[in-house]
């Protein structure tokens, strides 16, 4: 049994290294602007995955594909893991009993309940980028649904409880398709959900002009009062309804920007008598991306318009503060699985030697505390690699004509992004990806 045991935990290890490497060349070929090349790649690298790592195979795939802009090939895979990832976390507890004998890495990865959300969030943005703003919004839907399941399963006790991003997606869709009511009301819970909990959790305060986009539509829909008791004074005595241009249209920059955090183990170990006792976890470790600005520029012929972009998701924060909020379930259950180690190693050792002899009996235990604490007590370090740290956005209104959309970073050269043709009454989205 203890051999069989010690060989998954050298597998285990060989494959963490080969899982290094793996991401080491996505990012090379990407950087290179090489897409099809890492297109190739994720493809030829579904068996490094393995069984247990299916759904970050999907995720992964999906945002490759994303960054590549295949945006059609981008939502099969998130579609798939999706479906993956609610089978998974909804599956029976019966069947994790295998990992109280060496750790949770023999089970299949099921996702951080904030990577499972925003696999809901970037199969919308897909949707926008090729103007199926029906089915985004469904995405939106979904995403809400999602986190609402997770509330009632934890009693309303997780830190991450609503998507103030994915709500304000979802009310630009709507004031887009026409329909203000609605519009109105993500707008409403948006501004709400990052004035509360974003704010005091991931210290990401609503975008500055969320407010104005509230206010413009309960004007519309005659619920400014309502709509002004949730917007601080100052900002409601900055917005006039007269300021917006007619025959004019919308073009929306959603900037994805930086590495998201990745899983490093934790690692406490006691010496007792009978060997070392050690417990794992993981931790969140990020990397702060070097650049957190960028501004988006619109010309046409000798007219430019700019727009800074403001932080309106920071996963790095939320996929911290959301594996702290389940931190005391993650070491209850790996103390739980130390104790039970310990039963079976006394009963092991038992087993393998005289009851009289004492000694060749605390040799035993000796030893395979020893080999538990160094190689099969290890933490699920396993997540989701190819997501943003960090997601900007920015909006403006400009007349209508053809447009070139460029976008300077840190004060940076400006790289375009793409040519715009832009319509009055027209809601236009453009996706800049500067993971890499």
């Amino acid at each position: 049994m203890i051999k069989k045991l010690i060989i998954i935990a050298v597998a285990f290890f060989l494959c963490s290294c080969s899982m290094q490497q793996h991401y080491s060349k996505i990012d090379t070929i990407i950087k290179s602007g090489e897409c099809d090349r890492a297109v190739d790649l994720m493809a030829e690298s579904k068996s490094s995955y393995g069984n247990n790592a299916r759904l970050i195979f999907l995720m992964d795939s999906a945002m490759v594909h994303l960054e590549c802009g295949n945006y059609d090939q981008a939502n099969k895979f998130f579609h798939e893991a999706e479906a993956l990832g609610e089978k998974l976390w909804t599956e029976s507890l019966s069947r994790h009993a295998i990992s109280f004998v060496s750790n949770d890495l023999v089970l299949p990865y099921a996702g951080e309940d904030f990577e499972r959300a925003l696999i809901n969030l970037f199969s919308a943005l897909c949707y926008l980028r090729v103007g199926e703003y029906d089915e985004a919004l469904v995405e939106c839907r979904r995403l809400d649904t999602l986190l609402s399941g997770y509330n009632t399963e934890y009693n309303d006790k997780n830190i991450y409880k609503e998507d103030a991003f994915g709500r304000y997606i979802s009310g630009l869709i709507h004031e887009a398709a026409g329909e203000l009511d609605d519009a109105y009301i993500d707008y409403y819970n948006a501004f709400m959900v990052y004035s509360k909990d974003y704010t005091t959790s991931y210290n990401t305060s609503p975008p500055s002009f969320l407010a104005e986009d509230l206010l413009r539509t309960a004007d519309k829909v005659d619920r400014f009062d309502e709509a002004k008791r949730l917007v601080p004074n100052y900002l409601t005595k900055k917005y006039r309804p007269e300021a917006l241009p007619k025959n004019t249209g919308k073009v929306v920059l959603i900037h994805l920007n930086g590495k998201s955090p990745v899983k490093k183990e934790n690692k406490i170990v006691v010496p007792t008598p009978s060997g070392p006792i050690g417990i794992a976890f993981p931790k969140y470790v990020v990397n702060t991306p070097e650049c957190r600005s960028s501004r988006l520029i619109l010309k046409s012929g000798s007219k430019t318009f700019k727009v800074n972009s403001e932080i309106a998701q920071n996963i790095n924060s939320i996929a911290v503060k959301s594996l702290d909020d389940r931190k005391v379930r993650v070491i209850a259950k790996t103390i739980a699985r130390a104790v039970a180690k310990q039963l079976a190693i006394k009963t092991i050792s038992a087993a393998a030697t005289d009851k009289h002899d004492k000694s060749n009996r605390r040799l035993v235990e000796f030893f395979l505390n020893t080999a538990n604490t160094l190689l099969l007590e290890r933490a699920d370090t396993r997540t989701w690699r190819t997501l943003p740290g960090e997601i900007y956005i920015c909006r403006i209104f400009v007349p209508e004509g053809d447009y070139t959309a460029y976008i300077k970073k840190c004060g940076g050269t400006p790289a375009k992004i793409e040519q715009v043709r832009i319509k009055a009454g027209e809601t236009r989205f453009l996706l800049f990806n500067s993971i890499y």
